[in-house]
């Protein structure tokens, strides 16, 4: 089972978001994290994701309207790890 875990960076620009903009992410975490359990892929269609490249390599990158969220999968400890918003 995934686990979602928040860098203190991720956590402080969420506390900056408006309530409508927090919910949007939630949401959208929470169902990014029940596809990667249920079907153990990544739905880079479905929530508009991509892989970072350069000094980023690893990360990739959750688009929601002009949000960006910056996560990796450890998928040796069953987590996504937000680092940044």
């Amino acid at each position: 089972m995934m686990k979602l875990k928040f860098s203190k960076n991720a956590v402080k620009s969420l506390e900056k978001l408006s309530k409508k903009d927090d919910s949007k992410i939630k949401e959208k975490l929470k169902y990014l994290i029940f596809v990667i359990n249920e079907t153990g892929v990544i739905p880079f269609r479905d929530l508009d994701i991509k892989h970072l490249q350069g000094e980023w390599q690893g990360f990739y990158r959750l688009r929601i309207g002009k949000i960006r969220i910056i996560f990796k999968l450890n998928l040796e400890h069953q987590e996504l790890v937000v680092y940044f918003m």
